[in-house]
């Protein structure tokens, strides 16, 4: 499936709003500075937050589908330039008093989130 998104800009400068034409989809709105004290996450934000997200739910599922119980899961995700190079970090932290080998196996799995699999793999951004 193709998802497109029309960016649109607000009347602030670096202020964008983002909507897919989804009826009752949430427009989502990027900024790369707080404006007149309000502060939105800025597009680095949001894809970190995205990748976040991508594995909570997935591995929410997993642990769900295996019936590993679990009270909390925590992903943390940071971005940083090392040398040139993009260093995405990925934490997480399953809150849970199943045995750890079952607990470290769904983590594991948790690799099929769909956006961890874009961002480990080759990018390539064409433009049109």
């Amino acid at each position: 499936m193709i998802h497109s998104y029309n960016m649109k800009n607000a009347d602030k400068p670096y202020l964008t709003q983002a909507e897919n034409g989804i009826e009752g989809f949430a427009p989502v709105i990027a900024d790369s500075r707080a404006q007149q004290g309000v502060s939105h996450m800025s597009p680095s934000e949001l894809m970190e937050a995205a990748l976040a997200s991508c594995t909570n739910m997935t591995l929410s599922g997993v642990l769900r589908k295996r019936g590993i119980p679990y009270d909390e899961i925590f992903v943390d995700v940071s971005m940083e330039t090392e040398n040139g190079k993009t260093v995405i970090t990925r934490r997480i932290t399953v809150i849970s008093d199943a045995p750890e080998a079952d607990v470290k196996s769904a983590v594991e799995r948790a690799k099929s989130c769909h956006l961890y699999k874009v961002l480990s793999g080759e990018i390539e951004v064409r433009d049109e």
